[in-house]
């Protein structure tokens, strides 16, 4: 097959959420497809809100060779559908599907869909290998990284796929999209920027991928690969590309963890303040990154006051819980004491400071919840509130299983949600009483903080934004339209660079 026909699809996982985000994983596949000559379509559900009739529709009257899409775990119904669709019209379509909604629970998910392939992890040059198979009439069941179902039903998984060197990765290509709509939207992701200030554009850039550290509620598609992050000069190249050919000044730093250690902070705002260039930026870091007392407190201090001055205006950190015995279970490998100081460093450098915090693991009591808000309450912040949602390949999606509170795995993912839903309670407190004192607590951090939240908007507040006055004396709270995954590590990032 010379030039197979082929279709990617950007899903939508919010429809009427205002907000619309570049897809960084999604691009950087098709970035790289596209380098190696294959040409292709894009279906964007997502930036067009396309409703289901439309997709199906699509789907029935363009017949494609090969289909590939992806998402997160929490869209695992709707992708289920779009799978059953495709195949429905067109059975010998070759559908491919990666991201956590297939790649963290392959065997279920191929168990309960009729997609051929699902990508494990790294999906860039898994997905270029499968569309070479294809284009060479090469069978594909060896390709490393992907789970397959055999013409005799058995679901299996071939080796993982080699982590890539994301240094060597091709800029991410935007113009597959449709820019200036997603960056009329992106405005709302300028974290630490009063609203009026419409001059703001901002971008997505992607400086790190993974983590070391699993801790036990949170899965990321690079969950079996080591911690990687690209070269300041590396990132740099892509942020003056996007400041010149969109004018953006804004960058938020796209990662499960942007920055582990204060020396690789220190390499990256050095870099940024030599080169001249002049945009605010936001990014993700441990949530003892400035507290911690393995480096000097000087050197802390000098390096977030360095970070300001290069044009940090908000930094993300998780919390999660204010209580020594839940972190502990959700493996966080941080101490909370370090969380004032961390807090108190920023803050005095001009950083706004996200939080977000996780209710409802096995151990929780009103006591735990009260402790968490009493952390909250003394660093005067808001924390994004979300509740324990058990994810494939995390150590509380196996205690679920193992403790029978979930016992079809189908099911359970067909009914779940998000993070500020109560999908699963593992708790020995009823809802409504987990629900009662997080009002009682989030009710107390409202009135302190003065942030005109109610009953109704404590936990799906609608962005920091509209509650939180922007000045250097108030705590700001992060977007809960937006879930990151601050997992927490030390690792010896702190003597070299890339791993």
């Amino acid at each position: 097959m010379t030039h197979p026909r082929v279709l990617f699809i950007n899903v939508c996982l919010r429809k009427n959420g205002g907000l619309k985000i570049l897809p960084i994983g999604l691009a950087y596949v098709m970035t790289l497809v596209r380098q190696h000559g294959f040409d292709f379509d894009l279906l964007d559900v997502d930036i067009n809100e396309y409703d289901d009739a439309y997709v199906e529709s699509f789907v029935r009257d363009h017949r494609y060779d090969v289909v590939m899409y992806g998402s997160i775990v929490t869209h695992y119904k709707w992708v289920k559908w779009l799978t059953a669709t495709i195949k429905r019209y067109h059975p010998d379509t070759l559908v491919a599907v990666g991201n956590s909604v297939a790649g963290s629970c392959y065997e279920v998910f191929l168990g309960h869909a009729p997609a051929d392939i699902a990508v494990i992890g790294e999906g860039e040059f898994t997905a270029l290998e499968i569309l070479q198979a294809v284009r060479a009439g090469a069978p594909w069941q060896g390709i490393e990284g992907i789970a397959y179902r055999a013409a005799d039903g058995r679901i299996v998984a071939n080796p993982p796929r080699k982590a890539c060197n994301v240094n060597t990765l091709p800029l991410v290509d935007w113009e597959f999209f449709d820019v200036p709509r997603y960056l009329a939207s992106q405005q709302k992701l300028t974290f630490g920027k009063d609203e009026s200030a419409k001059t703001s554009i901002a971008m997505p850039v992607a400086t790190a991928r993974g983590c070391v550290f699993k801790c036990t509620f949170c899965h990321y598609v690079f969950w079996n690969d080591p911690y990687r992050y690209r070269e300041p000069a590396n990132v740099l190249v892509e942020i003056r590309r996007d400041m010149e050919r969109y004018g953006v000044n804004y960058v938020n730093f796209w990662d499960d963890l942007s920055f582990a250690s204060v020396p690789q902070v220190e390499r990256m705002v050095d870099a940024i303040l030599d080169s001249g260039l002049k945009f605010d930026w936001m990014a993700s870091v441990r949530t003892d990154l400035f507290g911690h007392p393995r480096v000097p407190y000087e050197r802390r201090v000098r390096v977030a006051e360095k970070m300001r001055k290069a044009g940090c205006l908000s930094l993300g950190f998780s919390l999660e819980s204010g209580n020594p015995e839940i972190l502990k279970m959700m493996n966080k490998k941080v101490e909370v004491s370090c969380f004032p100081e961390h807090v108190k460093i920023l803050r005095d450098a001009g950083i706004t400071c996200n939080t977000s915090v996780v209710f409802g693991y096995p151990i929780e009591t009103r006591e735990t919840i009260r402790e968490t808000f009493d952390m909250c309450f003394e660093n005067r912040i808001y924390p994004s509130i979300g509740f324990l949602l058990p994810l494939p390949y995390t150590g509380m999606y196996d205690y679920a299983k193992e403790h029978k509170f979930i016992t079809d795995e189908d099911a359970f993912l067909t009914s779940i949600t998000e993070r500020q839903d109560i999908c699963l309670n593992m708790t020995t407190m009823s809802d409504d009483e987990i629900m009662s004192e997080i009002k009682t607590g989030a009710a107390r951090l409202n009135q302190l903080l003065e942030l005109g939240l109610d009953d109704a908007t404590y936990i799906k507040t609608g962005g920091y934004k509209r509650h939180t006055k922007l000045d250097p004396e108030n705590m700001k709270r992060i977007e809960n339209d937006v879930s990151f995954n601050y997992s927490e590590t030390v690792f010896e990032v702190d003597q070299g660079r890339t791993p």
